[in-house]
């Protein structure tokens, strides 16, 4: 099996104090080559100063944002056949991307696959409401990019991400990734673990219900659109 280059990107924003364990995560991988893109989104932290401690990680900086711009940023920084995306402050297990490489070289028609997460709280976090106990003793399969890998030809297919989410903003993606009619794998290990912490972009559920309503809408559209299209007599 040919080793393919894979793209680790991580978009970062004022999450310093996490940064190390995320990218040690990344060098603990037992995969070559590799290359690792930061995106600091307009931080205030010690970020860059975290990053010079790894010099051979590609170190981009942007003024703020969003994830999902950085995202995009990470992926014009980007050389690499496969791509990754990991949170700033999330783990990979050891192994993630040489399972996932070996599952996309057996399914040459998957675009991409997404492994299992596991939740935990940062030491001295109260579990907040919007975390169901479960969430903590269960471990899970999302629509999540930090568990997954994808093909960088997928991106030609379906486009980036959408700079209008800046929550969701992979739900939407994964959204317009099924409706290109791409196919994606599922594995059973758990190849994540995600931090629970007091500055999750997720404690903002009000922000994040908003966001999955558009999206829903915005694809209900589109499907509609299609139909319209598809009948005799339509008009374009």
């Amino acid at each position: 099996m040919d080793a393919k280059l894979i793209s680790v990107i991580i978009p970062c924003y004022n999450a310093g104090k996490y940064l190390t364990q995320a990218l040690d995560s990344v060098y603990a991988q037992n995969y070559e080559p590799l290359e690792i893109v930061v995106v600091n989104d307009g931080s205030t932290d010690d970020t860059a100063e975290v990053v010079k401690a790894y010099p051979g990680v590609r170190y981009v900086y942007q003024q703020n944002q969003g994830p999902p711009v950085a995202r995009n940023t990470g992926l014009t920084h980007s050389t690499g056949e496969l791509i990754a995306f990991l949170d700033s402050d999330d783990l990979w297990k050891e192994g993630k991307l040489a399972l996932q490489r070996q599952y996309l070289e057996e399914h040459p028609e998957e675009g991409c696959v997404i492994g299992r997460w596991q939740n935990f709280l940062e030491a001295g976090t109260e579990r907040p409401e919007w975390v169901p106990e479960e969430m903590l003793s269960e471990d899970t399969v999302v629509l999540a990019l930090q568990a997954s890998l994808i093909r960088r030809e997928v991106f030609e297919q379906v486009g980036g991400f959408n700079p209008q989410y800046r929550v969701a903003d992979d739900l939407e993606w994964f959204v317009r990734l099924r409706e290109a009619g791409v196919m994606i794998g599922f594995m059973s290990s758990v190849l994540v673990n995600r931090r629970i912490h007091e500055s999750n972009i997720s404690q903002d559920q009000n922000s994040v219900a908003s966001a999955t309503i558009h999206i829903l809408k915005d694809h209900l559209d589109r499907q509609r659109g299609k139909t319209v299209e598809s009948r005799p007599g339509a008009k374009s």
